[in-house]
């Protein structure tokens, strides 16, 4: 436990809460996101020399997807490392390295069929071995991102081009993972050397020539690369730039061309001249607590949670309403989403004076945790609204920033903090964001609490491939969940938006929530 922490609420911050107190009628003059494009279309005028300046709001810790501790990572690895397969405009699984996938008769397994005659950038073959090695190293006990590939219980080469994926459940969730971080494929040369960390080797169109860790990496167009119309620039940089307004600033100036930014600066960034595309996606806003510490072992103690945060003060006056405020942690067009239990807002509705009853009988007054949210400003100050929120309840909640790896360490290895307020990078998938945050051995579960009756559902619910099978079952998961609530608190569901400069053509936010760069080009002057 901290001491108890006097509270500082910044004048950003103040000026953004004050935003969402103001009337509706304010409110409304806030265009919704899908009156934003996804895309900007792509351009056949373009200077293939050119070079393309990227600014992120996460720098891997190390190029090794294995070792990924969030999906943050995944926008600087998509240049570098090609997936078996890959996110379609609609949000659904496309063929990528892998030509065609196939469900079997029984549907125990996914039949991939990969293209011929390509290599790594060490020289190394992409075949069916390959597959098999970069699936069961992704799905194994040291992978930080098993959870994702939960599902895999054994690779078979069926010849040298053709893997087949035998499966205990959930053939569309693989389908969908196979699309993100564990679908990335490496040289297993590479990684039998353990040099992937700062040296990444893979299928892509463009290779690595200069990485500084934690800042930037500098990139080459591959030579004899499969797709070269994802080659429209000679040369990239991806930049770090964890505070939005220099990231803002640094794309309206000119010394990047395109940046990821928050949906609240989309007005800003037009005005200023340049081009957004947004999109709803998957990813949600949550505040997760260590149930080995008391009293949140206790059902009661979590859902005093649930009603102590303002979830909609949060969606409006951090995101501008660009955040969908919901207790589900699945947007509504998910097959996981409940109509029953809809925004729950009628479930948990916003009550401090409820959730500091609840406490009180619960003998649980005068609470001291800590929470580490990401050291990117938006983040930080939905910690801080937290921060003010739970104090009305008797939770004083010191707040402590950090790089994404550290944040990790702290709350689910070395489990010093007690808390964590921050976005779930996830795919779109419910059964992937259960596996990372809800089974016992989840690594966002360092209590290692048991939902058993939760679990059971949700592997119920990830057996049919086809969604309409799965929504009846998930109507059950949500009743569950109401019920018992979890060490996970969501709040909003986050809508992403990228920008980018007049002369940048082919930058899309996919449904995903990922700034695809694919196709993305510069005019020539």
């Amino acid at each position: 436990m901290r001491t108890k922490p006097t509270f500082v609420l910044s004048s950003v911050l103040a000026a953004t809460m004050l935003l969402a107190a103001c009337g509706e009628a304010e409110r409304a003059e806030q265009k919704a996101t899908d009156e934003y494009p996804a895309v900007i279309e792509q351009s056949d005028d373009y200077d293939s020399e050119a070079h393309l300046s990227v600014g992120v709001t996460n720098a891997p810790p190390s190029w090794d997807p294995t070792e990924s501790i969030t999906n943050g990572d995944f926008t600087p690895y998509v240049p570098i490392y090609d997936r078996l397969l890959q996110t379609g405009d609609n949000g659904d699984p496309e063929p990528m390295l892998a030509e065609s996938f196939e469900p079997a008769d029984d549907d125990s397994a996914m039949i991939l069929k990969l293209r011929e005659g390509l290599k790594f950038s060490d020289g190394e073959p992409f075949n069916a071995e390959a597959v098999k090695f970069n699936l069961e190293r992704a799905a194994g006990p040291d992978s930080k991102i098993n959870g994702e590939l939960n599902m895999i219980t054994s690779v078979e080469v069926v010849d040298e081009y053709t893997a087949k994926v035998n499966v205990s459940k959930g053939l569309g969730t693989l389908a969908v993972s196979l699309t993100s971080r564990g679908g990335i494929m490496v040289s297993p040369k590479a990684a039998k050397a353990g040099t992937l960390t700062d040296k990444p080797a893979g299928i892509g169109p463009y290779t690595s020539t200069a990485i500084s860790p934690g800042s930037s990496m500098e990139m080459e167009r591959t030579p004899d690369y499969w797709e070269p119309e994802a080659q429209r620039v000679a040369t990239m940089t991806y930049s770090l730039i964890t505070e939005d307004q220099a990231r803002y600033n640094a794309l309206v100036s000119g010394e990047i061309d395109v940046a990821q930014i928050n949906a609240n600066q989309m007005d800003d960034v037009l005005n200023a001249g340049a081009n957004v595309v947004a999109n709803e996606t998957p990813l949600f806003l949550y505040f997760g607590i260590n149930t080995s510490v008391k009293p949140f072992d206790n059902p009661e103690a979590r859902k005093a949670l649930n009603l102590a945060i303002d979830r909609q003060a949060i969606a409006d006056g951090l995101y501008d309403g660009h955040c969908t405020p919901s207790i589900q942690y699945v947007p509504s067009t998910s097959p996981g989403y409940s109509d029953k239990v809809g925004d729950g807002s009628d479930i948990f509705p916003y009550d401090p004076e409820e959730a500091k009853k609840i406490l009180e009988d619960l003998g649980a007054t005068d609470i001291e945790i800590t929470s580490v949210p990401p050291n990117v400003t938006i983040y930080t100050k939905f910690a801080e609204v937290l921060q003010d929120q739970l104090a009305d309840v008797g939770i004083s909640l010191e707040v402590k920033p950090l790089p994404p790896a550290q944040l990790v360490q702290e709350f689910s290895i070395d489990k010093s903090a007690e808390a964590m307020a921050s976005i779930a990078t996830v795919i779109n998938d419910p059964e992937a964001v259960h596996g990372r945050y809800l089974t016992p051995d989840a690594l966002f579960n360092p209590g290692g609490t048991d939902y058993s009756e939760l679990n059971a559902a949700a592997e119920a619910a990830a057996i049919p491939l086809d969604p309409a099978e799965r929504k009846p079952l998930y109507e059950k998961y949500w009743d569950i969940w109401v019920e018992n609530p979890t060490h996970v608190v969501p709040v909003c569901m986050v809508h992403l938006a990228g920008a980018a400069n007049k002369n940048v053509s082919g930058v899309q936010e996919l449904p995903t929530g990922s700034l695809d760069l694919r196709y993305a080009s510069i005019a020539k002057e």
